[in-house]
């Protein structure tokens, strides 16, 4: 093999390993981690043991296996192997195991031991596919409590933005160079026009010679990276159409996960009859791949990318633009055999914009399978295993809930019988969850094929490149009994310990049992019509059909796929059946509540109760309760108040006042005030406002209560005494006025007083204990404002003089002293306070 950047590495890793058994290397794209390191590992004695090495895609995991098991001149599946789901090449002499999608982790969970290994390598750890950190938690698990002896070799493109250096403080790192030759950037951004036609036009152009590629930069193998499969077919045509003639020098060779085998490996040879390739790729071909003589590459800067919506319980395919680390791995793929040149379909600010790294699967993901496998492992909750990063909480809840919910774990979280059977198929566990209860039912129903219909509809629904014929699953039965599918089918049987004439169940699978099988993997799925809207789902999503589709017209479905648009309100049903409701009185009976329920009907103006036999958020039936029961109805009015806001009581002056003055006792004085924001007042409405609700009847009743006696009432006896000392509602003036204070909501408290009563007032009052000085709106004897102060001792001494001067003309039966701080007050006039002193 040709010597790579990775070699000179070779002896450090080696010593490395005799002394500690965590090893983190950094190489990037081209340094031959994946193939030169584990050829070399074979000729190391003192590996004694199997070697596992995990590729995060199945392509990725059979190429690697093929290459280095021709290095070593031995057959594959000899001493080197590999093993993915549905396929593989090992046998007992097997030394080095290529695996992946959750083959390590099946192989942890069956023998935590894991008796025979020496070395577990981690490739590609900065794609952070889920199954990838899964794995690698679980195997510094074993290594911590079973085996001190096992290692683990991290391998990843770059370390920036990954934690594993936290992770594993005390693993041995180690660098490589980079790539074996340099790459060219270009950059072109398709502006106005359409992206796709903009890469058909500068593949054509770069196909035929029009473009001046960098010196020493040969006109080899195309890569084109694309967010998909259909991005993949539109171009090839585009392509094909316009080369013409030109087409029989050039082979256009797809490359995704879908296709077969056959079609993969004619993507990543050489062309047999020597021609010159261009391969339209996924993302798989970012890494660990090698594709024959790519020089050149043209990059879209696109991913189409799985994100699960915890609103609706689905994933969404979206079409996202590519982080900075992609970007590199991609340009890289030029350079791996020979200096190459890369074009990106975007500009060079778009470039600074980009993310720098991908967000990991765990924070964007389905979480279900991973908490299938960490219930198996006994914990029971994922911050209990030693994770590269934490998964949202709202998903991994919504995971746990839906096991409990298939009944596959307890309350506690533990496996359950039916979750242990659950594990060791190895589906979904939607999936399971059917299979396994189809079985049950088959013997209670006396129907045979129940069970081996079960199969069919889980190898449908785990198929992919399916043609669409409509939504109904029944039209997809052939491709369940056929091929692959077929194989998978007979597998679960086998596991399920039944047999079946698959063309009979074809033939015979009655429309209703399918509608039955798939509410026990899809029970959050089962969707009541209603009308014009579509459908609504025991999740409380709105799904939709076209028109056309017979199953528009049905009363209930069980939604086994759709799809979220944007710009939809609804989302789109792609695969169904119609689901007879009679079952929900017969082996579906668990999955309905009867519930009592109580709301406002804002036709009658008045509550209405009843009760309902409820699936989820559907309403099966409702049945009219004669009385509204007390704890009913508060209840509702609470949930009202909620939805619509406190908008709906009665917030007068004294409920904003008694607010204000709790948030000021809050700031000032510190202790235990209750919030007064709307948010904390709607968090404690059972507290302050739920005892009061029981009489009211109506809207007209609820806008009667008194909402600032009330949220006073809440208040204990200390409280009390305290907000009234600090904070009162009035101020006592001297002449006997109890002068109202307005506490505002920036924090001031106004007192609002005739500026006659002020009088002999040098200072400005405070309040709260010193903290807060009041601030003073002085009133004309008819009550107009005359001035505003929190100073009241500059105001005699500076703004008063003009004011008296005005004043005394307009009100001159009033006192208007020289010397305010030194007169006594008055509420009189001259003529009455003079009387009323000389008395």
């Amino acid at each position: 093999m040709n010597q790579v950047p990775i070699t000179a590495l070779l002896a450090p890793l080696r010593q490395a390993l005799a002394s500690h058994k965590q090893i983190i290397l950094e190489a990037p794209t081209g340094a031959g981690k994946s193939t030169a390191l584990p050829l070399a590992m074979l000729d190391w004695p003192e590996l004694d043991g199997k070697i596992l090495m995990l590729e995060p895609r199945r392509v990725a995991a059979r190429s690697v296996a093929r290459f280095i098991a021709a290095q070593r001149g031995c057959e594959l599946g000899a001493e080197v192997g590999y093993r993915v789901r549905g396929d593989s090449k090992v046998s007992r002499h097997t030394r080095l195991e290529v695996v992946t999608e959750g083959i390590l982790t099946r192989m942890i969970q069956d023998d935590p031991e894991l008796s025979g290994i020496a070395l577990i390598i981690f490739d590609e750890i900065h794609e952070r596919h889920l199954s990838t950190d899964l794995g690698l938690a679980l195997a510094l698990e074993v290594q911590s409590s079973l085996r001190d002896d096992l290692g683990i070799l991290a391998m990843s493109a770059t370390l920036s933005g990954l934690p594993l250096t936290t992770l594993m403080p005390d693993a041995k790192l180690l660098q490589s160079e980079g790539r074996s030759f340099p790459v060219t950037l270009g950059y072109s951004a398709p502006g106005k026009r359409d992206w796709l036609e903009h890469m058909g036009a500068s593949l054509l152009e770069l196909l035929s010679g029009k473009v001046m590629l960098p010196e020493g930069v040969a006109a080899g193998t195309v890569l084109a990276f694309l967010p998909g499969k259909a991005e993949i077919e539109r171009l090839a045509g585009f392509i094909a159409e316009r080369l013409g003639e030109r087409l029989n020098d050039i082979a256009i060779c797809p490359l995704y996960g879908e296709l077969g085998n056959a079609e993969q490996d004619r993507a990543l040879s050489p062309d047999p009859s020597g021609r010159r390739k261009l391969v339209l790729a996924t993302n798989l071909a970012e890494s660990s791949l090698t594709i024959d003589g790519v020089t050149l590459v043209v990059d879209s800067g696109l991913v189409r990318q799985a994100a699960f919506n915890p609103r609706t319980g689905v994933s969404r395919l979206a079409l996202r633009r590519i982080s900075q680390a992609s970007s590199t791995q991609r340009a890289g793929r030029a350079g791996r055999l020979a200096p190459g040149y890369c074009l990106r379909l975007w500009s060079q600010e778009e470039q600074d914009r980009m993310a720098k790294a991908e967000e990991p699967e765990i924070a964007r993901g389905e979480l279900v399978s991973m908490a299938l496998e960490c219930a198996a492992w006994g914990v029971r909750a994922f911050g209990e295993l030693p994770l590269l990063s934490p998964a949202p909480s709202v998903n991994e809840t919504l995971a746990w809930e839906l096991l409990h919910n298939l009944e596959l774990v307890d309350a506690e979280r533990k496996l359950t019988p039916l979750g242990r059977e659950a594990h060791k198929l190895g589906c979904h566990p939607r999936l399971a969850h059917m299979l396994l209860k189809s079985r049950l039912l088959a013997r209670e129903l006396d129907d045979p094929l129940l069970a081996p219909l079960a199969c069919v509809l889980a190898a449908i629904l785990e198929g992919r490149g399916l043609p669409r014929l409509g939504a109904d699953i029944s039209n997809y039965l052939r491709f369940g009994t056929t091929g692959q599918s077929a194989q998978q089918v007979r597998q679960w049987l086998a596991k399920l310990g039944l047999s079946a004439d698959l063309a009979q169940v074809q033939c015979e699978a009655h429309p209703r049992d399918m509608g039955l099988l798939l509410a026990l993997a899809f029970p959050d799925r089962i969707a009541l019509a209603r009308g014009q809207q579509g459908f609504l789902l025991a999740n409380g999503t709105g799904v939709s059909l076209d028109e056309s589709d017979p199953l528009s017209q049905a009363p209930m479905l069980v939604v086994a796929d759709f799809g979220e648009t944007e710009g939809r309100s609804s989302g789109r049903i792609w695969l169904a059946a119609d689901f007879d409701p009679r079952w929900l009185d017969g082996p579906l009976a668990f999955l309905t509540l009867e519930h009592d329920h109580s709301g406002f009907d804002e036709a009658k103006g008045r509550f209405v109760a009843e009760r309902q036999l409820k699936l989820g958020q559907l309403v099966l039936k409702r049945t009219q309760l004669q009385s509204v029961p007390r704890a009913l109805k508060t209840a509702a009015w609470l949930d009202r108040i909620r939805s619509k806001g406190l908008s709906q009581l009665n917030l007068d002056e004294d409920f904003q006042q008694i607010c204000q003055r709790l948030v000021l006792a809050a700031e000032l004085l510190g202790g235990d005030w209750p919030d007064c924001s709307e948010q904390g007042l709607l968090a404690r409405l059972e507290q302050w406002l739920a005892p009061y609700l029981e009489q009211v009847n109506n809207l007209e009743q609820l806008k009667a209560l008194n909402c600032a006696r009330l949220l006073e009432q809440g208040l204990n006896w200390q409280q009390k005494q305290l907000l009234d000392e600090v904070l009162p509602t009035h101020y006592p003036m001297a002449t006997g006025t109890r002068a109202p204070i307005r506490y505002e909501a920036d924090g001031r408290a106004l007192l609002r007083v005739r500026l006659q009563e002020a009088y002999g007032m040098a200072q400005t009052p405070v309040l709260a204990q010193g903290r807060l000085k009041l601030t003073m709106e002085l009133l004309s004897p008819a009550q107009r404002p005359l001035a505003l102060t929190a100073d009241l001792a500059s105001f005699w001494a500076g703004p008063y003089v003009e004011v008296k001067k005005e004043m005394r003309g307009r009100y001159p039966k009033h006192l208007w002293p020289d010397d305010p701080a030194g007169t006594l007050p008055t509420k009189f006039t001259k003529k009455k306070t003079l009387a009323n002193s000389a008395d």
